[in-house]
């Protein structure tokens, strides 16, 4: 893929983040109306985009690699833990700090960030690629996540956590896999509607991002070393390392496309949440959002020129 496509999409994710600083700054939206916007982006609107990707498609080469997809999210997953788990020591020796560093560097923006720019760059067939690196993503955050901010306490597996685990995301991505797998034929009235609602997601996602910006002293942001140095090397040194041990094995586009937007997200939002919930400070990770999604904008195009 050249990376002008890469860098035009990524222009436009930025200009519609920007958008949505500018409505935060004038106070079109106040904090308790993003956090409503958010919730129903993640609730509604991702996975309408998700369940349109089975919509309409004759479900052949794509479900062909659905398991080669599966064995590199495992992969993708299990390496950022032991990065994370073997690399936060070496950026502070502050226990909640080193697990925040360990959230940041296995949780990425796979939803509001990946789902929009997959279906941007490969069409909406490939997003239910990105529906299983969800499912797998939903399932650490609620297991692993909970584990590495409880410390002890969170070895155990608690009820809570498992409910957590069935949240609309990790539904919306089981509904829309079954439906793949055994070919099940959706009625047009429903097509369209979770069309409708699924068109929805890419500028609200974009926005809402802008909406935490806008909220946020940026110059206070861009005052830790650090978190440079991790932004370097979650954005470009595991990206690239990655992209290029991909290649080796002769992938179809469409799968090394997706693996490499997967692999190049800027941190997530949910270990902020997850942190404030459970009484970590998050100021680091609030910081690495804003800087990682910023210079995203740069990075992802030039891991996207590699594919």
């Amino acid at each position: 893929m050249s990376i002008l496509t890469a860098f035009s999409q990524m222009l436009i994710f930025f200009s519609l983040i920007m958008v949505g600083v500018a409505c935060s700054r004038k106070n079109l939206v106040n904090e308790e109306n993003a956090h409503s916007i958010s919730k129903l982006i993640v609730n509604v609107f991702n996975p309408a985009i998700i369940f349109s990707s089975v919509l309409g498609n004759s479900q052949n080469k794509e479900g062909d690699f659905i398991s080669l997809i599966v064995l590199i999210a495992i992969i993708m997953f299990s390496t950022f833990i032991i990065l994370g788990s073997i690399g936060s020591r070496f950026f502070t020796k502050d226990k909640d700090e080193i697990k925040i560093y360990k959230l940041m560097t296995v949780f990425s923006n796979v939803g509001f960030i990946g789902i929009p720019l997959v279906d941007s760059l490969y069409g909406s067939s490939a997003i239910i690629y990105v529906a299983i690196f969800i499912l797998i993503y939903n399932i650490l955050i609620y297991t692993y996540g909970i584990s590495i901010l409880q410390g002890e306490a969170g070895k155990r597996l608690s009820l809570t956590n498992l409910k957590n685990i069935l949240n609309m995301g990790t539904l919306s991505c089981c509904i829309t896999l079954f439906v793949f797998c055994f070919h099940i034929s959706i009625h047009p009235v429903v097509q369209t509607t979770v069309t409708y609602l699924g068109n929805v997601a890419t500028p609200l996602s974009m926005m809402s991002i802008g909406f935490s910006l806008g909220r946020a002293n940026i110059f206070s942001v861009f005052n830790d070393k650090k978190l440079y140095l991790f932004s370097f090397i979650k954005l470009i040194i595991i990206p690239v390392i990655g992209v290029l041990i991909l290649k080796r094995f002769n992938l179809p586009e469409q799968v090394l496309g997706v693996s490499a937007v997967m692999l190049s997200m800027p941190i997530g939002n949910l270990p902020v949440m997850l942190a404030n919930q459970y009484g970590v400070n998050s100021e680091n990770c609030a910081k690495g959002i804003i800087i990682t999604t910023l210079f995203s904008v740069i990075t992802v195009p030039l891991i996207m020129g590699l594919v």
